[in-house]
């Protein structure tokens, strides 16, 4: 060997030292409970193996997408703790990787986690109270998501989109949006059904237990925007709905459960004053918003990571 070669092999053993010593830092820290440290080894991780492989290697994105995914989930965790910087620093990290230059090559896995991450940041942003900004966020992960075949199932960022949009008054969107949600739910069920070799309708809320809760918050939420919207009779019917699944779901005892209850009572008695009031040639109640709505409706995305 030259004295070239023997320095390339030796600097090549160095790298290979340091990712393993990463990797073994990152696992001992994930079984430790301490995930943002983790987080710092497997980063390091990455860039040894860019600087050992290039940038276009397999195992890059590979890391790169477990990285990835780990800085959507520590950054939603972060949200619900309101420590709102480490949030935005990690989603930021996120957006910049599911980039089309960024180390992921597999455009159907990089455009999951990319949708995954302007959901997160859309939600983020309506955490803030930033609406518009949560709005262009979310519009962006709907248009992957109706794009691509290999996303999840853009039935939460419907949810999202209304949610947000209800914050701003506008009803009538957010009301076609959780009614989007409610007919890819039911879809999904029918065709797992059907996959299952049983015949299932798509009103039928056998559906696993994650798409099952979802179906009872689309439900609510189309509830409390035809409240808004004025249909009432409407509103009360999705709210039997919506308690009907939550019960299956939860359990009749569960938080969720007793809130969508709780808003179901209350429009049936809002409906029945304004029949009252109409009967007396009164006009009519404005609009009603569930006092629950934040147990329903979070501000960070509680069904897709």
């Amino acid at each position: 060997y030259t004295k070239n070669s023997r320095l390339e092999m030796e600097s090549e053993e160095d790298l290979r030292k340091r990712i393993r010593v990463h990797d073994q830092m990152y696992a001992s820290l994930q079984q430790q409970g301490k995930p943002f440290e983790a987080l710092e080894h497997l980063e390091k991780g990455l860039f040894v193996r860019k600087e050992m492989y290039g940038p276009d290697h397999p195992e890059v994105g590979r890391v790169c997408q477990v990285y990835t995914t780990s800085c959507n989930t520590l950054a939603m965790n972060s949200l619900q703790r309101d420590d709102h910087l480490v949030a935005y620093e990690l989603l930021k990290k996120a957006e910049l990787l599911t980039s089309s230059s960024g180390y992921i090559k597999d455009d159907k896995i990089r455009l999951k986690l990319r949708a995954v991450t302007c959901n997160n940041f859309g939600c983020f942003y309506k955490r803030r109270g930033k609406l518009h900004a949560a709005l262009q966020y979310l519009a962006k992960a709907l248009k992957i998501e109706l794009t691509s075949e290999e996303v999840d199932n853009p039935a939460g960022t419907h949810l999202n989109l209304c949610a947000t949009l209800s914050q701003l008054g506008r009803h009538g969107p957010a009301l076609e949006h959780a009614q989007c949600a409610l007919e890819l739910l039911q879809a999904l069920a029918l065709q797992k059904g059907q996959s299952e070799g049983g015949s299932q309708s798509p009103d039928n809320t056998n559906a696993p237990n994650d798409e099952g809760s979802i179906l009872a918050i689309a439900w609510h939420n189309i509830a409390v925007e035809q409240e808004h919207l004025g249909q009432i009779d409407a509103a009360l019917q999705s709210y039997g709905q919506a308690l009907a699944v939550a019960e299956k779901e939860w359990g009749a005892g569960h938080i969720k459960t007793l809130a969508i209850k709780h808003s179901y009572d209350e429009a049936k008695s809002q409906a029945s004053m304004r029949r009252s009031k109409v009967s007396k040639n009164v006009g009519g109640a404005g609009n009603w918003q569930s006092p629950l709505e934040g147990i329903l409706n979070p501000g960070a995305q509680v069904w897709r990571t």
